[in-house]
């Protein structure tokens, strides 16, 4: 008879660098969170126009990889300010 023992699941930590909001980055950090949002809109708009076929258009996938790298560009800034 084989018998499987199952291992407890460890979640993995990452070291993630935590984000201090101070005077100075204030701002900058509000500018962030403002692009994300618009860029998460955007995101969306173009998921639902997709429609039934959910499929994305080629003006909208390179739009899509476009957002994906600001997305990337600002988390990049926001990291920085840590």
């Amino acid at each position: 008879m084989l018998l499987l023992e199952r291992a407890p699941v460890m979640p993995i930590e990452m070291d993630e660098p935590t984000i201090v909001a101070t005077w100075e980055n204030r701002t900058q950090i509000i500018e962030i969170m403002h692009s994300a949002r618009e860029m998460s809109q955007e995101l969306q708009k173009l998921w639902n126009g997709s429609g039934e076929t959910g499929r994305l258009s080629q003006d909208d996938t390179d739009r899509l990889v476009e957002l994906l790298r600001e997305i990337s560009d600002l988390n990049e800034t926001l990291r920085l300010l840590a």
